[in-house]
């Protein structure tokens, strides 16, 4: 009987509660994980797990340990861009550790990439055991988590379901998928670090950004050609980022304010800002995949080969970690 994945926790990104770290824990083990838990987590400056010095050696003492297969980050929140020159700079010192696995979603975006092109690792856009989604997670999308992890195919948790299109398509498209939180993705636009779309399949979700922001976000990437050389965009869950008016008073004798205009629907926003962008770069963009920061926790890797059809159907066609 072959030994259990060693998977190793950290926090790479804001303090960690300990309550629900080791409640999600209880669920790894149960699965038949073992886990080393790096001391770091425990620790906290400022808003973050510990300084950037500590947070980026506890990713780099766990990339080089040889007994740890897959490093699975604790949460998300803020902080791991700033980790990016750090860990650039121990990769030149040292070179690339062996290939492993990178579990985790939002802040983790950034990472994902940076390990993905610099250590060519497989990463995996996936819940953290101390995050809220984790212990809300449904048991087919916990099993299909524990499947990706362990090498093992499972059917995609999207493949009965046909993504809407922005835009009519002509033809299949197949090639890499990239991606995470939009937030994190325009965050890296203009810095060493800024992904290249070229040939790809760009995958974004966000939480808690106000319309209008978004499509800042967009405009800047567009603008920045971010985008150049994308073959297509598929938006998951924009979790609670929604329209907001600027409130006016009723009257100066009443503390009841109305909206200066009128209030759009998250479905009518989406259709705007992605109906221009889809204008702009002449791709097509396709929506609701359930992946993102809710009400969908599905697992999605990233870097792996999917073939999106004319027909809104998306198939993973080859990930390295299942190979």
């Amino acid at each position: 009987m072959s030994s259990p994945l060693r998977v190793g926790i950290l926090a790479t990104s804001s303090c960690v509660p300990q309550v629900e770290l080791h409640t999600g824990l209880a669920c790894l083990h149960d699965a038949g994980f073992e886990t080393v838990i790096h001391e770091q987590c425990s620790k906290q400056s400022f808003t973050f797990a510990g300084n950037d010095d500590e947070r980026a050696e506890a990713i780099w003492e766990f990339a080089t340990d040889n007994s740890i297969d897959i490093l699975w980050c604790a949460r998300g929140g803020y902080g791991a861009t700033r980790l990016l020159p750090l860990l650039h700079d121990l990769t030149q010192r040292h070179g690339p550790p062996r290939k492993k696995l990178l579990v985790g979603y939002s802040d983790v975006t950034v990472l994902h990439e940076f390990v993905r092109t610099n250590w060519n690792w497989s990463t995996l856009h996936a819940v953290m055991p101390s995050a809220h989604g984790f212990l809300q997670l449904q048991p087919q999308q916990w099993a299909a988590t524990i499947s990706a992890v362990r090498h093992q195919p499972s059917p995609e948790p999207w493949s009965p379901h046909r993504l809407e299109f922005i835009s009519s398509v002509a033809d299949s498209i197949t090639a890499p998928l990239i991606g995470g939180t939009l937030t994190l993705w325009a965050a890296l636009c203009g810095t060493p670090w800024q992904p290249s779309a070229q040939n790809k399949i760009l995958f974004f979700e966000d939480l808690g950004e106000t319309w209008y922001r978004i499509d800042r976000m967009i405009t800047q990437l567009l603008q920045a050609g971010a985008f150049e050389g994308a073959k297509a965009i598929i938006l998951g869950d924009f979790k609670d980022c929604n329209d907001e008016s600027t409130l006016v008073r009723k009257d100066h004798d009443s503390d009841e304010k109305i909206p200066l205009r009128r209030v759009y629907s998250q479905r009518e926003c989406i259709q705007e800002t992605f109906s221009h962008l889809s204008n702009q770069l002449k791709i097509p963009i396709a929506l609701t995949l359930p992946v993102g920061h809710g009400p969908n926790f599905w697992p999605l890797p990233l870097g792996a080969q999917y073939r999106l059809s004319s027909e809104g159907q998306l198939q993973l066609v080859s990930w390295d970690w299942q190979q």
